[in-house]
């Protein structure tokens, strides 16, 4: 069962306390008494000048970095935070929110740095945990730099651009519905109240938004967010209540909700909400964001909850019912499971019941900001790893909503990002679209023996991206049992492959902008007998050994044996962080070795190994001492 405080996520929507000891000033009483109102915004900039007006005073500056951090005001938090760091005892976690104030200000190599400094610096009672948080989000930040090397994402090749003003406001837009490719409903706030919204787009231009019409009252006075059945006769929706002080700010996931439908009239009109029932709605938890679909005569709804039995934060749950009944007979909730779900929140789940991929957004996996889409695919009931939908959905900030269009033609999602001079603040959320890009170029291959034109199984290929410079950087390796093999390739990329097996030389070649299609050809090497200077029997084309050298040698962490390597692979990024990622194949066993390393000394190398055991991304991490 879920305890009353999960520490994933509570290292992962920190709330900070900002009510600090301190001496009085009339500018800071100010403050103190908007943070008593949820006035978080206002109260930042009060300490901050309360600071200022006492000689940068480093209690006035980390109070201030406090609520900036409460409100996502990540510039702001980072360098207050930078200026006050001697009042980071104040709580064991500041150090932590510190580096998430750079990591979300796209500051991420500084960000690794903040990350290892508090981890090391640590000394509380949950060193383990701390560890485990800090190398997740080492990792994010290693993904997000390189990410930014790449022209396009591999999962979801888009371009990205923000609706305008008048569709975006001030204050939040979220909760996207893509009722048709040019009609869009959304939630806004406004007045602090949240408000259904439609906009239509014509001659390629947004109109002016408007209320959405026929919601009764009782919905409208406490609407968070909805979603259309696909038939457009049911209306699903959250009513929300209103957030406590120590709540406001941040992204609102904290907001207790409750999920009700309404059916559509036969004069058009909607019916007065029904709840849903006390197995989905369950007392003193909220069940929120509702996406619902259909398949094979069944209607699926997902939602998130925080209920009892989760992983951690919110979860992802999916409920089912027959489109024969007229009553709201749904299923138990099943949680997705610990694939989807983890330590943090997994939110705005979408589901194409078409491909069966489910998108959703998580600050649990390993992200490039905070919440970072994803993407997995059901298949025997089972769904796959999330993969990071990459840049440019992905962003330093909070990206959730994710949703399709109906047409396929791109869809939209959330986010509190910066964008050009459209959007110079991180405080509040407006809607984006994405337009599917160029997708990556597929490149087919085959391995044969040069001669006879025979399939090579059992080899190894390994595609290495190259540089301006020609200088190689390794990106995968895979096995080819029959001989063929097939890549995702960026256009525009220039790619080199190398296939090894055993009884044969290397075969290289380098790949061409418009080839879709290659062929390596392997030499068989003449297997002749020879005798080194011991004695000893070799094999043509295999070293002697080395005679003993003065130098030490030096040593790296054993990572993993794969049959096959992925460089990009997101588990890689915290262990770069300490060194190089080596991959070596070995084709006679047809498994690549993954090391990781130069270091110069094994009480390095072997602090090293136990944090990643104790990450748990590599849990059988040891030292071996390298050539």
């Amino acid at each position: 069962m879920k305890k009353s405080l999960r520490l994933g996520a509570l290292f992962l929507m920190l709330v900070p306390s900002c009510l600090l000891a301190q001496e009085a000033t009339p500018v800071s009483l100010v403050a103190d008494e908007l943070i008593l109102a949820g006035k978080i915004g206002e109260a930042a900039a009060q300490y901050e000048q309360a600071a200022r007006l006492n000689g940068d005073n480093p209690v006035m500056l980390y109070k201030a970095a406090e609520a900036y951090y409460r409100v996502r005001d990540y510039r702001r938090a980072a360098a207050l935070y930078a200026e006050s760091k001697q009042e980071y005892e104040r709580s064991e976690l500041a150090g932590l929110r510190y580096a998430r104030a750079l990591k979300q200000s796209n500051r991420h190599t500084e960000a690794m740095e903040a990350f290892k400094e508090f981890a090391r610096r640590y000394k509380g009672a949950r060193k383990a945990q701390i560890v485990s948080v800090v190398m997740s989000e080492v990792k994010g930040c290693e993904l997000a730099l390189e990410m930014a090397q790449q022209p396009a994402s591999l999962v979801l090749p888009a371009e990205v651009k923000i609706l305008p003003k008048g569709v975006n406001s001030i204050e939040n837009e979220f909760a996207p519905v893509a009722f048709s490719d040019d009609l869009l409903y959304f939630s806004t706030l406004s007045q602090g109240r949240v408000q259904f919204m439609r906009s239509q787009r014509k001659a390629g231009a947004w109109q002016l938004p408007t209320p959405a019409t026929g919601l009764p009252e009782s919905v409208a006075a406490r609407f968070g967010s909805g979603t259309f059945s696909p038939d457009g006769q049911r209306f699903y929706c959250t009513q929300c209540d209103e957030p406590s002080a120590e709540e406001r700010g941040g992204n609102g996931l904290r907001t207790r909700c409750n999920i009700f439908m309404l059916r559509r009239n036969p004069d058009g009109a909607w019916s007065e909400p029904e709840r849903l029932r006390d197995y989905i709605n369950l007392p003193n938890h909220t069940t929120t964001q509702p996406f619902v679909t259909q398949e094979r005569g069944r209607e699926l709804l997902f939602f998130a909850s925080d209920r009892e039995g989760g992983f951690g934060g919110l979860d992802l749950y999916v409920c089912e019912r027959s489109l024969d009944s007229d009553d709201l007979d749904f299923s138990f909730p099943q949680n997705l499971g610990n694939t989807v779900n983890a330590a943090g929140d997994e939110v705005t789940p979408f589901f194409d019941p078409t491909t069966q991929t489910l998108w959703f957004s998580s600050n649990s996996h390993v992200s490039v900001g905070g919440l970072d889409v994803f993407k997995s695919v059901r298949s025997a009931g089972k769904w796959s790893k999330p993969e990071n939908a990459g840049l440019p959905v992905n962003s330093p900030a909070d990206d959730f909503f994710f949703t399709l269009k109906k047409s396929g033609n791109g869809g939209y999602f959330v986010s509190n990002r910066l964008f050009g001079t459209s959007k110079t603040s991180t405080r509040d959320e407006d809607i984006f679209e994405f337009f599917p890009k160029e997708p990556p170029i597929v490149l087919n291959g085959s391995v044969l023996e040069r001669g006879t034109n025979q399939p090579v199984g059992g080899s190894l290929v390994a595609l290495y991206q190259l540089d301006a410079n020609g200088e190689q950087r390794l990106l995968e390796v895979r096995p080819s049992a029959n001989g063929s093999f097939q890549f995702a390739l960026l256009p525009d990329a220039r790619y080199m492959l190398e296939v090894n097996r055993e009884g044969y030389k290397a075969g290289v070649v380098k790949v061409l902008p418009d080839d879709h299609d290659v062929v390596v050809l392997l030499d068989r090497v003449a297997r002749l007998v020879a005798k080194d200077e011991s004695g000893s029997t070799l094999n043509l084309g295999e070293a002697a050994p080395s005679k003993p050298s003065a130098k030490p040698r030096a040593y790296r962490v054993h990572l993993e044996v794969l049959s096959d390597f992925n460089a990009a692979a997101p588990r890689y990024g915290a262990a770069r962080a300490f060194g190089k990622i080596i991959a070596e194949p070995l084709p006679e066993q047809g498994i690549v070795r993954v090391l990781l390393g130069d270091f110069d000394d094994p009480k390095t190398a072997n602090e090293v190994a136990i944090a990643l055991r104790a990450e748990g991304s590599f849990p059988q991490a040891f030292v071996v001492q390298g050539d």
